[in-house]
Formats: structure tokens, sequence, C-alpha cells
């Protein structure tokens, strides 16, 4: 395969996966709503851990496929968002303890993926 197939197939993968990872998660808020309580419930809620974990798999595969620039940018990535859910988490923390209500933990790991999801999707698209 050329460089050139790499690359678009790689690309594809990330968006792919980000594609599904959404419609996943869409999917399972819909289902809290309207599907009652049950095994059928339960498996769509859980079906975006599946496709978190394809997303995964997709910038290991990136990280894998590129040169060590790119690898140093998908390194940023995981330290800026690391350092954005420390800093928010802890100040969340303080806020509670100021009376603030409890943060579910759905919203820090929504933000968390949204950060690092669009970094390696500008990442992606950029290096065309």
């Amino acid at each position: 395969m050329n460089a050139e197939a790499v690359r678009a197939a790689r690309n594809a993968a990330v968006g792919w996966s980000q594609w599904a990872y959404w419609c996943s998660l869409a999917c399972s808020l819909l289902a809290v709503r309207y599907i009652p309580a049950g095994s059928i419930r339960t498996f769509v809620v859980i079906t975006p851990v599946l496709t978190a974990a394809l997303c995964v798999a997709a910038t290991f595969w990136l990280y894998e496929a590129c040169d060590e620039y790119q690898r140093v940018r998908i390194l940023r990535a995981v330290a800026r968002t690391s350092a954005l859910l420390a800093a928010a988490t802890l100040v969340w923390f303080f806020f509670e303890l100021a009376g603030y209500p409890r943060l579910s933990m759905l919203w820090v790991n929504l933000a968390g993926w949204s950060v690092f999801n669009l970094q390696v999707l500008f990442l992606t698209f950029r290096a065309q």
C-alpha cells in the first residue's frame, strides 16, 4: 500500500469511529428515556463503551502510522485533555464543598471525550 492510501484509510477509520461513538451515545441517551428498564435497555446504554474502545483502537492505529511530529501532537492532545479534566474536577470538587450539586461522571466523561476527539480529528484532517 502506498502512503496516500494508508493516510486515507487512517483518516476514514478515525472519522467513522467518531461517528459510531457519537451515534451510539445519542442512542443510549434516547434509550434511557424511551426503552423500559430491562436487559435491552442496559445493552443499548452500555454500547458507547464498545464504540469508545473502537475510538481508542483507531487512535492507536493513527499513532502507530504517524511520523514523530504527529505522534508528539497526539501525545500533547492526551496531555491537554488530562490536564483540563484534572483541573475541572478539582475546581468542581471545591464547588461541591461550597454547596453546589454533585456532578455526574457522565458529564466528566463527555467533556473528556469531546476535548480529546476534537483534537484528534483536527490533527487527522490537518495532516492531509
